[in-house]
């Protein structure tokens, strides 16, 4: 009877954190490293569409207002600086494509010990590197959407948009059982409240992404998530919690993701005294 219990709570196991049999990705590889001191704390990472093959970043709370286009080697080609906004905790950074347009989201939902009543999402139409280093983006360019939560104050890094809900679906990270949400941009005077939508059976989450092709990947500080191609919305498959693990070595502080032409990288926030790696994992099947 034992072995009994014990192979019934294994698969309770595995379909809880997620099965971890097909391999997907090869293991990670480094691409690069990012030894410019101006991008310290890397904390969000999202492919450009405007600029293939080149990513934008940004530093963690309480730098500049500013985020970094990088190449896969992690070289700094050009910053981007919003006027008038405080760069009070940035997690994560999200690239849309709408309306013949290339928008950039940077997500300020970080928020240690919940203590922030608003947070928001900051939104402006994506710059072309044309081989200027620096370049302003003024406050009336920029559109922005402040919220807060019905469930009271929250820490989050993990926001991804889904373009089959034209919505963003967000997960918490301190609750022992993430909360999701899910809610349209929308620019207004007041802070919109969103409720949550369920939980997840995890928590400490740090960054999520979503392709064209409805693939997830929600990433915390020792496992990678992974949903495959769907037509199904991202909150009803996150929700049921049936994702598939990634094969992943641990970063230290690994906090963003994001995909990129069927692979997808990750860049680690510190790394212990080393700079900052920039690994990539590639598609096997």
């Amino acid at each position: 009877m034992r072995k009994k219990y014990f192979f019934l709570a294994l698969i309770v196991f595995v379909i809880s954190s997620g099965s971890s049999f097909p391999q997907l990705f090869s293991l990670q590889k480094v691409s690069g490293t990012i030894t410019d001191n101006r991008l310290i704390e890397a904390s969000g990472l999202e492919e450009s569409f405007q600029n293939e093959g080149y990513f934008w970043t940004h530093n963690d709370s309480g730098r500049d207002p500013t985020l970094y286009l990088i190449d896969k080697q992690g070289e700094i080609k050009m910053e981007v600086e919003l006027i008038g906004i405080n760069n009070r905790d940035w997690e994560e950074i999200v690239t849309v494509k709408k309306d013949g347009k290339s928008l950039i989201y940077v997500a300020e939902i970080g928020d240690n010990k919940a203590v922030h009543d608003n947070v928001k999402l900051i939104c402006f139409e994506e710059p072309t590197y044309k081989g200027k280093n620096k370049i302003e983006i003024s406050n009336n360019k920029l559109k922005i959407m402040s919220f807060k939560y019905a469930e009271g104050a929250r820490d989050a890094e993990a926001i991804l948009f889904d373009k089959r809900s034209d919505e963003f679906v967000l997960v918490t990270k301190r609750e022992d059982n993430a909360l999701v949400y899910s809610f349209p941009f929308e620019v207004s005077d007041e802070p919109t409240v969103i409720q949550s939508k369920g939980t997840v059976p995890a928590k400490l989450f740090t960054a999520a992404d979503m392709n064209d092709e409805g693939e997830i990947l929600l990433k915390h500080y020792s496992a990678i998530y992974y949903w495959e191609k769907s037509t199904e919305s991202a909150l009803s498959r996150i929700l049921k919690w049936k994702p598939i693990s990634i094969d992943y070595s641990p970063e230290p502080q690994g906090e963003a993701i994001c995909w990129y032409k069927g692979d997808f990288y990750t860049i680690s926030e510190k790394n212990k005294g080393k700079p900052q790696e920039m690994l990539y994992f590639q598609r096997l099947q």
